[in-house]
């Protein structure tokens, strides 16, 4: 039992450090608000779909997913899109490959840090709260490294564009 565990966290690690390169590459990335969004939205609903599991949380879990059901399909698409539109046709691949390095680093802060199922239920608590807010509000209280790869777009205003006015 020890070494499948050893073997377990030895492969996540090498995925997470695979992603870690994979996401220095991507700097260069542009990613609009939405995206932005699209992507720190995948990072919580992961770690918390991590929490469902290691912390015997499923049925809070499932509230959450029922709760922002709609908000949440519509990031996942906002998502697709996004890694389609920076991969072309590899793009969903890399999109599931995505999805699956945010799952295999939040399963290696649960096996490492001793307060995540208390910090799950939390932010369970507050996603859940009688006061539930949209999901862009909870999420963007919300800590994530994940969307530390992708720079911001540059915005071009219709001054930039046509220069400055003369008087």
């Amino acid at each position: 039992m020890h070494t499948i565990l050893k073997t377990t966290a030895t492969v996540m690690m090498l995925t997470c450090t695979a992603g870690n390169v994979w996401a220095a590459t991507q700097s260069s990335a542009c990613a609009s608000t939405a995206d932005i969004y699209a992507v720190r939205t995948a990072a919580v609903q992961q770690r918390l779909m991590v929490a469902a599991l290691t912390c015997h949380a499923a049925s809070l879990y499932n509230k959450f997913v029922l709760s922002y059901q709609g908000e949440l399909q519509a990031s996942d698409h906002q998502l697709q899109s996004f890694f389609r539109r920076l991969y072309g046709q590899s793009g969903e691949a890399n999109y599931h490959s995505f999805k699956t390095r945010l799952a295999n680093t939040s399963s290696m802060q649960s096996i490492k840090e001793s307060s995540y199922c208390t910090n799950a239920e939390a932010t369970f608590n507050v996603a859940l709260s009688g006061s539930k807010k949209s999901l862009a509000a909870f999420v963007s209280g919300q800590s994530s490294q994940a969307e530390k790869g992708f720079s911001p777009c540059d915005v071009i205003t219709a001054s930039a564009k046509t220069g400055p006015r003369t008087q």
